[in-house]
């Protein structure tokens, strides 16, 4: 177990430090880098304290910490692919509008114009 726990301590060592990165590029808000790292620090927690998830798990009524584990991660996937797909409408939304807004610059002022 412990060569597991290193390894995953080494890749959260190496995901936090792209938190960071990103957010001193300002790629990340503070908002979205407090979210990155205290995700990463829970999967510290979990990796070197697994009985952790086992208590939190009986107190939610669920049987086995990893059970607990695979349901939160489920439904935080669902979200993450939700917020995805949401933003992803907002860009649609948006190239539309300019590609309209360039088109109709585009066309010349006599065509434009209805005949009736």
């Amino acid at each position: 177990m412990i060569i597991t726990q290193i390894l995953i301590s080494l890749f959260v060592l190496f995901a936090l430090s792209r938190v960071i990165l990103r957010f001193r590029e300002d790629k990340v808000s503070t908002v979205g880098l407090f979210g990155w790292v205290t995700l990463w620090l829970i999967v510290e927690i979990v990796v070197w304290i697994p009985n952790f998830t086992t208590s939190i798990a009986r107190i939610l009524g669920i049987g086995r910490g990893a059970d607990l584990i695979i349901y939160f991660s489920i439904v935080a996937l669902f979200y993450l692919v939700f917020r995805i797909y949401v933003k992803l409408e907002d860009l649609e939304r948006q190239i539309t509008f300019i590609v309209r807004s360039i088109a109709l610059q585009k066309i010349p002022r006599t065509k434009r114009k209805v005949k009736k």
